[in-house]
């Protein structure tokens, strides 16, 4: 990715690199949220865009949604329905899946620390 190129991120305009390591370097994190949906004998796992949070209220807040998401849709499959919802719900409420050092290698750099 070269230095003109815009990085979108949910939760935030779109960002050049410089910005998104300045706020990496300042606590933001970069994070997915899980979700799944089932039918009957077929659940799928999914994962949401990248938001860029700036402290674990906004992770939090931000994973209730995707917690709800699964919980009225994930169950409803056998058997893996019940135990992807829980996991989804698990992530979801302890901030969401932490892929800053990913996003950032994917910039061309490690992570501040």
């Amino acid at each position: 990715m070269g230095p003109s190129e815009l990085l979108h991120l949910r939760g935030t305009r779109p960002l050049f690199d410089e910005e998104l390591r300045a706020r990496v370097a300042d606590g933001a994190r970069c994070v997915r949220f899980e979700f799944c949906f089932s039918l009957l004998f077929v659940t799928v796992r999914r994962q949401s865009p990248v938001y860029l949070t700036r402290s674990w209220h906004q992770r939090y807040l931000r994973g209730l949604g995707y917690s709800a998401l699964a919980l009225l849709l994930g169950p409803w499959g056998f058997p893996w329905g019940p135990l992807w919802t829980a996991w989804a719900v698990w992530v979801n409420l302890t901030g969401g899946a932490d892929c800053t050092d990913e996003v950032c290698a994917h910039l061309g750099a490690p992570r501040a620390p």
